[in-house]
């Protein structure tokens, strides 16, 4: 078999959870705190005029894992698309009692730019460009994809991070702002379209129904820690990568 190219060596960055209201929030936020991890990124409000979310990012000294923590804020007459999942449901059906939700997995590589081409080329389709910008610690590459799943909200980041982002500790801003407000308003744009149609654009819609396993089988097969994503609800709703 051909040797894996080396955008597609790809290790988990960070995981998105979203929260239902402000006590799930502050209370996931604290735990957080008063468990070993330490900020890397918060904003008390980022999106657009009328809907916004507030965003805390923190980084386990311990694990290395960085995990972002969000509450979307709705308007009267709008949904936030970061309140989807508690406003609309998941995994087909309402969850009442739901407190949270894995929004998305980010996977660095050493290349977006290649990988990003690569699977475009298989018919996979993002719904952001490449936003290039700088962390505290140096260059700092991301895109986003569609939703992968029909009666799911989740999707996966691609970042590259030019400098070594398993040896910097606490102490500096490891996400971006401008960033995550470009990654709000395309998703909130996106989300209107949904509501207004009943239809989603799906990460994996241009790819051949025969490939679209094997093709999701490639990113993760190729990501460490080994069976990491399989851990992520979504995932491990949808598709068996067995």
């Amino acid at each position: 078999m051909p040797a894996t190219p080396s955008f597609m060596k790809l290790k988990v960055d960070h995981k998105t959870v979203l929260c239902r209201d402000l006590n799930t929030y502050r209370a996931l936020r604290d735990f957080l705190l008063n468990s070993g991890y330490s900020p890397v990124y918060e904003t008390e409000r980022v999106g657009e005029e009328k809907t916004a979310m507030a965003t805390f990012a923190c980084l386990s000294s311990l694990t290395g894992e960085r995990l972002a923590v969000v509450l979307g804020m709705s308007a009267p007459n709008e949904v936030s698309h970061a309140q989807a999942p508690f406003a609309y449901g998941f995994a087909g059906k309402p969850q009442k009692d739901a407190q949270t939700y894995m929004q998305h997995l980010a996977l660095r590589t050493n290349d977006v730019e290649k990988l990003k081409s690569h699977l475009e080329s298989k018919g996979a389709a993002f719904l952001t460009p490449i936003y290039k910008d700088k962390d505290s610690f140096g260059p700092l590459l991301q895109s986003f994809t569609r939703e992968l799943f029909d009666d799911e909200w989740f999707f996966i980041e691609f970042v590259q991070r030019d400098y070594d982002a398993d040896t910097v500790g606490a102490g500096g801003t490891q996400f971006v702002q401008n960033t995550v407000k470009s990654l709000y308003v395309s998703k909130q744009e996106e989300f209107r379209e949904w509501e207004k149609t009943g239809k989603k654009r799906k990460f994996l819609d241009g790819v051949p129904a025969k490939d679209r396993t094997k093709l999701l089988q490639e990113i993760f097969a190729n990501t460490e820690p080994k069976g990491y994503v399989q851990t992520v609800a979504p995932i491990a709703r949808n598709v068996s990568l067995g």
